[in-house]
């Protein structure tokens, strides 16, 4: 029972769109529009409108301060998309700014600026030149010589989400959603500021205020002690609520539990209301500016008049839902996409592209530029080539090209099923639809094991995709397809002064760590990972007996072989061992130890099994035979 909880629970976190995600968090970062940091260089404690957090420590290289990411989309409410691993686009209000891991290029609004020092990840957090950044975003950084406190002030981004103010309905004194099964009293004079995608969460806001509404709606939790939904309700609370009052109401003839909360440093309160029906839980949260638990009673009237059922008869209650007719229409106005999905289908707002999942099924949508002289029937068999590279013919089967009619034209379609443990299969249908000087990348994917109705679902979906090609043709530029144009024969040669090696990576990987004079790299292709990692003043039977050690020490890996070799003539030692990744997908370690200076290179290959082709293999053999020694 606590297992399905949580994990409805972190489903629902997962798909929200409200900024912040939870309501301590939300209603403190719309308290002002008003935004200062502080921070020293070295401290790991930043502060943000007062509210203190520990991150990864601001430091300063070439003149240059570097802060974590995170810092300043939290503080500004900038949205964030990430590409390719590397390109990430903020987006405050009008501007788009784009900074790239290793690169020292800066682009705003399309006009580059060079930096001293390039975004770079240490120890798993981002860090990027914050001047170049905040200043684009109106902002100024100076530094208070009292404290010695880098210091930055701007505003927060303007609300992206929004709609008219409730009241403006005429003759409609209710709210609710017909679909999930609730309804209430409008909260009076305030807005309907967000609303996630199938309207399980609904925030509303004062923007002269810190009053909010907020009403979560939670599926199949199944039948929940008292004491089990007052923990659902805890969940929600930010890290500095004190309870002031936990008791059960009963309140239009239902169980209701109540928690009013106060937080310590910020003189705001709040009461959670926690109502079952079925299986079937319902939150309704109030938060408003104070310091006494007075402020929270004009809120009554609104929280007794929730209830978990809508009348359809009900003239005076306006009907907010998303899910009409059991279907999603989600438009992603970014890439000018509207498509309809069934209720339990949710969109990835972490993803660079459309991207939308349920729990057996996928549709995204990727928009490149148009090559002259190609089609799609050559982008297609660019498509079915790189597959047979990529995965072994035991992995893949029961492929198919077809036609079908979308809204927008005629496109191809590449059918086919693969797997990852030859356990469960999945039906992918690739869509290449050329319009204009762009292409469109459709892909929808689906557990096998839904057969016809996956089929349907996917025809259905097709059918439902209207593409903004106009919109697309007015505000893209060039956008290339790097996995279906990258020249999988060039290579890279990387040197490392400090360590005095050199080698030969392919160009198509993407690296992560890419600083060849520090201790560690790291690259990814598709389906594995390539890293390197410096042992210094260390044997290859110290390391290698070590880490043979960790691999025995886990049941789930098994050690197939292990051989002498010659890595840039010097005599090597290589592991080959067999396990279940995170995701319990068999993979294959290839490790390899070589000594030089004094030093231990350890090199690690990971790959899927499914992916570990001859070409894929060939690839690796080639990358480290590149390697030389000075």
């Amino acid at each position: 029972m606590a297992v399905k909880m949580k994990r409805s629970f972190l489903m629902l976190l997962a798909v929200l769109v409200v900024a912040g995600l939870l309501p301590g968090a939300v209603f403190a970062a719309n308290e002002s529009a008003a935004v200062e940091v502080r921070f020293k260089i070295g401290s790991a404690a930043v502060n943000i409108n007062g509210e203190s957090l520990k991150v990864q420590a601001p430091y300063e290289a070439n003149g240059t301060t570097m802060v974590p990411l995170s810092v300043i989309t939290k503080a500004f409410g900038a949205s964030l998309q990430l590409q390719d691993n590397k390109i990430i686009t903020l987006t405050y209000n009008d501007k788009k700014v784009v900074v790239t891991i290793g690169s020292k290029t800066v682009k705003v609004n399309n006009v580059s600026k060079t930096v001293t020092v390039a975004p770079v990840i240490v120890k798993n957090t981002t860090m990027v030149p914050v001047r170049v950044i905040v200043e684009a975003f109106g902002a100024t950084i100076g530094k208070d010589t009292a404290t010695k406190e880098i210091v930055i002030k701007g505003n927060r981004a303007n609300s992206t989400g929004g709609g008219n103010s409730i009241d403006t309905d005429y003759g409609k004194t209710k709210v609710g959603d017909s679909y999930l099964g609730w309804s209430m009293n409008y909260p009076s004079g305030l807005v309907l500021a967000n609303q996630s995608d199938d309207g399980a969460i609904v925030f509303w806001a004062d923007a002269k205020s810190s009053s909010h509404v907020v009403v979560a709606t939670i599926k199949n939790v199944g039948e929940l002690t008292s004491e089990e939904v007052r923990k659902e309700i805890q969940a929600w609370f930010d890290t500095d609520e004190v309870t002031l009052d936990k008791r059960t109401l009963t309140v239009g003839g239902y169980n209701v539990e109540k928690i009013v909360t106060r937080t310590k440093e910020r003189e705001q309160l709040f009461e959670y209301r926690g109502i079952l029906k079925g299986e079937d839980l319902y939150l309704v949260i109030v938060g408003t500016a104070g310091k006494e638990r007075a402020v929270l009673d004009s809120y009554q009237t609104l929280l007794n008049s929730f209830k978990p059922s809508f009348d359809k008869s009900d003239k005076q209650l306006k009907d907010i839902t998303k899910v009409v007719n059991g279907l999603i229409e989600f438009h992603d106005k970014d890439y000018g996409l509207k498509v309809k999905l069934p209720s339990g289908w949710y969109r990835d707002t972490d993803s660079t592209n459309p991207f939308f999942f349920s729990k057996d099924s996928l549709f995204q949508l990727e928009i490149t530029s148009l090559t002259e002289g190609d089609t799609a029937e050559k982008w297609l068999q660019r498509r079915q080539a790189i597959l047979k590279e990529d995965f072994l013919p035991s992995y893949l089967r029961n492929e198919k090209v077809s036609e079908i009619t979308l809204k927008n034209g005629k496109a191809l379609v590449l059918s086919n099923e693969f797997t990852y443990d030859q356990k469960t299969w999945h039906r992918s249908n690739e869509v290449f639809l050329i319009v204009g000087n762009y292409r469109y990348a459709l892909d929808f994917n689906y557990d096998v094991k839904l057969g016809s109705e996956g089929e349907a679902l996917f025809q259905k979906t097709m059918a439902s995709v209207e593409l903004d090609t106009a919109f697309v043709e007015r505000e893209f530029g060039l956008i290339e397809d790097e996995n279906d144009t990258a020249i999988r024969t060039k290579k890279l040669t990387k040197k490392s002064n400090t360590y005095k090696y050199s080698i030969e990576l392919p160009a198509f990987w993407n690296g992560s760590a890419t600083d060849f004079e520090s201790d560690e790299f790291l690259y990814y292709d598709r389906f594995g990972s390539f890293g390197g990692y410096i042992y210094e003043d260390d044997t290859v039977l110290n390391v290698s007996s070590s880490i043979i050690k960790d691999i025995r020490g886990d049941k789930r890996n098994t050690i197939t072989s292990s051989s002498s070799t010659t890595i840039g003539g010097k005599s090597a030692e290589k592991i080959v061992f067999k396990y279940l990744d995170n995701s319990n997908v068999p993979s294959t370690d290839y490790v390899y130890f070589v000594e030089h200076n004094g030093n231990v290179l350890l090199l690690v290959y990971s790959i899927t099994d499914a992916n570990a082709t001859t070409t894929a293999l060939g690839r690796l053999d080639a990358v480290i035979q590149s390697i030389k020694f000075s």
